[in-house]
């Protein structure tokens, strides 16, 4: 179901079986696998390539312009792996170079109010807690856990199996498997 009062631009490519609420709006050059739901509200920005059976909530706006004085205004990417969940709020930054980009993996969830940053890249089956800020350049491994308000500052790297505990601020690397609080 695909809504009339929905923004798509002609150029984007829908896959199939896909929903789009009201009030949605799917810029140009985005394309959208089999099976997602993209609620009322929600942004798909240009650049954007998003797989299969994702959801995408209230208010999300996923492949942003980045947040970052490098960008020069070029066509760049977010990419989004297949059966991820962005809940409500969530902001998702494009790389700021033609090549690579922003990359969220398979598998993973983002709550409410978290924020991704440019050219960040976030292995599959990543849960990033409620208000979770991660900026750019960052790189976090698979089946990591950020619980709520934590912050990750530029450049850092998380390694695969680590859960970085509520309101912790990371400003450099974090070994694999260990907790942090």
């Amino acid at each position: 179901m695909i809504s009339d009062k929905a923004h798509i631009d002609p150029s984007a490519k829908i896959g199939e079986n896909v929903t789009i609420h009201p009030f949605a709006f799917i810029d140009k050059d985005v394309e959208i696998g089999d099976n997602c739901v993209i609620m009322p509200f929600a942004s798909i920005i240009r650049g954007t390539r998003m797989g299969k059976n994702c959801k995408v909530f209230q208010g999300a706006i996923v492949g942003a312009d980045p947040q970052d004085f490098r960008w020069k205004g070029g066509f760049t990417y977010c990419y989004i792996g297949d059966d991820v969940v962005i809940r409500e709020n969530v902001i998702i930054n494009r790389g700021i170079e033609t090549e690579g980009g922003t990359r969220i993996g398979t598998g993973s969830f983002l709550m409410a109010n978290s924020h991704v940053g440019h050219d960040s890249h976030l292995k599959g089956s990543t849960v990033i807690g409620n208000n979770v800020s991660i900026a750019g350049d960052v790189e976090i491994g698979e089946c990591v856990i950020l619980s709520s308000s934590v912050v990750v500052h530029e450049n850092s790297k998380i390694g695969d199996w680590v859960l970085i505990k509520g309101g912790c601020r990371i400003t450099g690397n974090v070994p694999p498997f260990c907790i942090m609080a």
